[in-house]
């Protein structure tokens, strides 16, 4: 039984399977008419659906970015670039929030523990500090002597701290995680546009370089060069999910997938006339009765085409294109898919694993976390912790329980009681014939 864990979470963390198929919902924009549309797809009848478009008023003109946040996961944040503020939408589709900024807003990342959101003002020259709580900007912070301001903005959950890639320029600032200083600012590229990097996953900062058409590879702790990756012409949208990396090339009109261990590069022409933009990986994993539902799709902006305002959702395992979908409105711009960090929502949205309310809390910790899960009728559970290799970590139960609400506390110590590295680990439960999992961060 250990072996199959260890196999089904090298599955899951290494994001191969022979299907792509399990429950998500999302956002795409539509940068021409200023609006955005929800969207679900139904695991029992593999099938999408589109909301009607959602005007996104005076703040959200012109779409430049969406993400959903972290905590709670049912909002997303959508910066209007010409509007000047940003639009908080909830999953039914509500405009709940519109919140002004200074000029020209691009993008916004989360850091949840400070209870804030820093939004790039490209024309502000300033990154707004946006109170989640109370949904006011607070505080900003400027950002001199670029190019054409603040782009692509990105928090760090590991290194507790933004990172932020000037536009059409070649820096690369390191913000506090309260977003009131600079720590660093590195010159990285040439004429620089997205930035990512996992949440859950140690690993490296990528950044895509319009001007060289290539994808760089930073040390996040140093923001030295690693690598310089080859990419196609003009690489706009850009994501990563531990293994995976993803990059869309607005110009030549194709994809890349770029294994972010190895560098291994797979190029993924789309339709003729295809205009990527954005990019929002997705992933999760559950096995019901054998059936596995294991995906890692990429989710895709196709901008304009002749034939319709597409987004694409392309198999990450095969490289395919699993749908290529007419989203309302003109001019897709953006896609919004997974919260940034930590918990992949494609496991919660089965019904199946929704049942189980599966939780990591605190997430990220130090030093320990409760795990809860509900049990709708009495059955067998096993529980463990698993290594990003697949090891076995620690066993917290092997029992029969009855139905309602348990918590295990993990300490973050192993099966011979010695403290774990800093690092990402799954949280793999079986019950009865469903087995799931979650990701946890260990923080020191």
């Amino acid at each position: 039984m250990h072996r199959q864990f260890q196999i089904l979470v090298l599955l899951s963390l290494l994001l191969c399977s022979a299907t792509a198929s399990f429950a998500q919902w999302g956002l795409a924009g539509s940068s021409t008419s200023d609006s955005v549309s929800l969207f679900t797809w139904d695991y029992e009848t593999d099938s999408f659906t589109f909301t009607d478009p959602i005007d996104l008023g005076q703040y959200g003109n012109y779409p430049y970015d969406a993400v959903k946040r972290p905590f709670p996961a049912d909002e997303v944040w959508v910066p209007g670039a010409s509007g000047d503020g940003v639009v908080v939408i909830d999953e039914t589709g509500t405009v709940i929030h519109e919140i002004p900024t200074s000029e020209y807003p691009v993008s916004v990342a989360f850091n949840p523990t400070k209870n804030i959101a820093l939004v790039s003002c490209r024309d502000g020259d300033c990154l707004d500090i946006i109170d989640t709580n109370t949904y006011q900007v607070i505080g900003s912070l400027d950002i001199p002597n670029t190019n054409l301001g603040p782009g692509n903005i990105v928090f760090d959950v590991l290194g507790s701290r933004f990172f932020m890639a000037a536009w059409y320029d070649d820096d690369i600032f390191e913000i506090s995680d309260d977003g009131l200083d600079i720590i660093n600012r590195v010159d990285a590229g040439n004429s620089l546009w997205q930035v990512a990097i996992d949440p859950n996953f140690p690993g490296y900062l990528f950044v895509t370089d319009r001007g060289t058409d290539q994808l760089r590879v930073l040390n996040p702790e140093t923001l030295a060069q690693v690598q310089a990756i080859d990419v196609g012409d003009d690489p706009w949208g850009l994501d990563v999910d531990a293994a995976l990396v993803v990059v869309t090339c607005e110009d030549s009109g194709d994809v890349f997938i770029i294994n972010a261990v190895t560098f291994e590069v797979t190029e993924i022409p789309l339709p003729a006339g295809a205009d990527p933009r954005d990019v929002s990986i997705a992933t999760g994993w559950v096995s019901i009765a054998g059936r596995e539902l294991l995906g890692a799709v990429a989710y895709v902006a196709g901008g304009r085409t002749l034939d319709g305002d597409p987004m694409y959702v392309i198999d990450l395992y095969d490289g395919s294109i699993l749908y290529d979908l007419d989203v309302p409105g003109t001019n897709t711009n953006v896609v919004a898919v997974e919260a940034q960090w930590p918990i992949p929502s494609a496991v919660n949205d089965l019904p199946a694993a929704a049942a189980l309310q599966l939780m990591v809390s605190p997430n990220p910790f130090n030093p320990m976390t409760q795990i809860n899960f509900q049990l709708e009728a009495e059955a067998p559970v096993r529980l463990c912790v698993f290594d990003v290799s697949g090891r076995l970590v620690r066993t917290l139960g092997v029992e029969t329980l009855p139905s309602g609400a348990h918590q295990f506390t993990w300490d973050g110590r192993n099966q011979g009681g010695r403290q774990s590295p800093s690092g990402t680990y799954m949280v793999m439960i079986q019950v009865g014939d469903l087995v799931t999992g979650t990701k946890a961060v260990l923080v020191k």
